[in-house]
């Protein structure tokens, strides 16, 4: 069972203080598409942006285990922010264990994320392209502007925490006639970026991923945090290839545990005019609770399971590549089902806008279009199995 650790009951603890604070404003924030600033700076105040940062540079120094379980906590307070942060801990966990940036680049930005609440997220789909993960090249660019200057214009889509963003590590074409592709560190602050509110989802409505627009923004070659070109064999970095995939699943499963518990409650409490008991005695809503539970517990098993596996074994993590895959998939699955089932024990009335089920159906629907895609990731697997 978790937590396994002190240090797990600990960030689950502070989790759950978080959860409790922003539950009471989500949703607010999402009727009107808001981003809840006030959730950040009390993630900030109790020290969880921190989280992933190691221990060197100040941070907590947690692995993928413990944020996965803190992750799923939040999401039970609310789906957006659970999101939204956990794009900047992938951000951060990720490369706290690849190291493929700049020392020079990482130890300030690490460090600014301890002292001043920094956040990051890699900000990579365009309009025209779609992710990254399709082959596109970028139409964002990066032109030359004299010895070791850059020009950056362009814009990108779905960039979560786009409204409190202090590092956008922004993926660009180089157009110096070498075909490369970098990623650069971008401050949010620098002049010539901007953010044009354009996200008004049905789901996961408060996360703040707005366009990101880049006009005539000045680059050096010390924002580089990678050159590449996509003719040249890169070895995948898979030390990092479970944090998004996870994370996101915690977050909905979070989601799906906070519509059990207020399908649960309704049941114990709703009791109909001329009815002998609550309808926590119809044996049709026993079921249902019953496969609600079943569902929600075995999800949560499962991805905490998954994040174990990948963190204590590393020099497996190829062979685990689909079991996260199928992780990720199940997760969302199951908050899906979990959120039909408390919706058909409370009943019509879960419809209401003034309600959370409606909002919890809505936000964990968004996890199908996050990847790895159901169609991808199943192909993946049957390429494992079958053409091997």
């Amino acid at each position: 069972m978790w937590p396994k650790t002190e240090q797990q009951a600990e960030i689950q603890g502070i989790a759950k203080k978080i959860a409790k604070y922003i539950s009471v404003t989500a949703i607010a924030h999402d009727v009107a598409a808001s981003f809840p600033f006030e959730h950040f700076d009390f993630m900030e105040d109790l020290g969880y942006l921190k989280a992933a940062v190691p221990i060197e540079y100040g941070g907590l120094g947690l692995g993928l285990t413990d944020i996965t379980l803190a992750q799923y906590e939040i999401g039970v307070g609310d789906g957006s922010t659970a999101l939204a942060v956990g794009m900047h801990h992938v951000s951060v966990g990720v490369e706290s264990l690849i190291k493929k940036w700049p020392t020079e680049l990482r130890e300030p930005i690490f460090r600014e994320v301890v002292t001043d609440g920094a956040l990051l997220n890699n900000i990579n789909s365009e309009p025209e392209m779609g992710s990254p993960r399709g082959g596109g090249r970028p139409i964002t660019a990066l032109t030359p502007n004299g010895p070791g200057q850059w020009t950056l214009n362009g814009r990108k889509t779905w960039s979560t925490l786009a409204p409190r963003l202090t590092y956008a590590v922004t993926l660009a074409a180089i157009e110096d006639g070498t075909g490369d592709v970098a990623r650069v560190a971008q401050r949010m602050d620098a002049s010539g970026v901007s953010v044009e509110e354009t996200w008004d989802s049905m789901a996961m409505r408060a996360t703040g991923s707005h366009d990101i627009v880049f006009t005539d923004v000045s680059v050096s070659d010390k924002d580089f945090i990678s050159r590449t070109n996509p003719k040249d064999k890169i070895v995948d970095a898979i030390d990092g290839a479970a944090w998004f995939p996870l994370l996101l699943s915690a977050a909905n499963l979070g989601v799906a545990r906070a519509a059990s518990n207020y399908a649960i409650d309704f049941a114990k409490t709703r009791q109909p005019t001329g009815a002998p008991a609550p309808i926590s005695k119809f044996p049709s809503v026993r079921e249902k609770v019953a496969r609600m539970v079943s569902t929600g517990h075995l999800a949560r098993n499962l991805l905490l399971t998954s994040a174990e596996n990948w963190e204590q074994n590393p020099t497996k993590r190829r062979e685990l590549v689909n079991e996260v895959a199928m992780t990720k998939l199940h997760s969302i699955n199951s908050a899906m089902e979990i959120t039909d089932l408390a919706i058909q024990i409370v009943g019509a009335v879960a419809l209401d806008r003034n309600r959370p089920l409606e909002r919890y159906f809505r936000d964990v629907r968004s996890g199908l279009y996050n990847p790895p895609i159901e169609a991808r990731a199943l192909e993946q697997i049957a390429a494992s199995e079958l053409d091997t």
